[in-house]
């Protein structure tokens, strides 16, 4: 950070959260909410990478709980409107990226808050009952392999719109072809 980043950004008004396991669990993931929270206000968060423990982890760091993923939190509270990962361009800080690459993910439901289960031979359906009771089918599949992994997750279609704003947006304003 001292090194990299405040030669050449300024940011005196940056506001920082520890995302570490142990300052999640210290603060029984009030720091975590917090950032998320922060997201929400500000409308841009720079995240360094976190891990969600495993109960090896747990063990080994002494924590008195699990905590779920940081990532599926910050795409939850956040409607999925929109985790991007960009390239980090610096003047004068050669990175090995001569262009800028942007990427804007429509972020909630997915892996983070998917549900499965190992399955064998047999009939896979996915049904939504709306609030009148009324069935609909969303997929209903055969399977013939010994070992299936059924994977169920959504992503809501009313922000896309949004997504697609804020993508294209910044991909006009940084001279991008989406």
């Amino acid at each position: 950070m001292d090194k990299w980043i405040k030669p050449n950004v300024d940011t005196s008004k940056w506001e920082y959260f520890d995302l570490s396991c142990n300052s999640r669990d210290d603060t029984d993931d009030k720091v975590l909410n917090d950032a998320v929270a922060a997201g929400m206000r500000i409308k841009a968060i720079f995240k360094e990478p976190t891990i969600t423990p495993t109960s090896e982890q747990k063990q080994k760091f002494g924590l008195k709980k699990l905590f779920g993923s940081p990532n599926g939190a910050m795409r939850k509270g956040w409607n999925g409107v929109t985790i991007s990962r960009d390239t980090i361009m610096i003047d004068n800080l050669e990175l090995g990226y001569k262009n800028i690459v942007l990427c804007d993910r429509h972020a909630v439901g997915g892996e983070y808050g998917a549900k499965w289960k190992l399955v064998g031979p047999g009939q896979v359906k996915t049904v939504f009952t709306g609030p009148d009771g009324k069935e609909v089918v969303v997929d209903e599949r055969t399977l013939v392999d010994q070992c299936n992994t059924a994977v169920f997750y959504h992503n809501p279609y009313d922000n896309v719109s949004q997504l697609a704003d804020i993508f294209y947006t910044r991909c006009l304003e940084n001279n991008v072809v989406p």
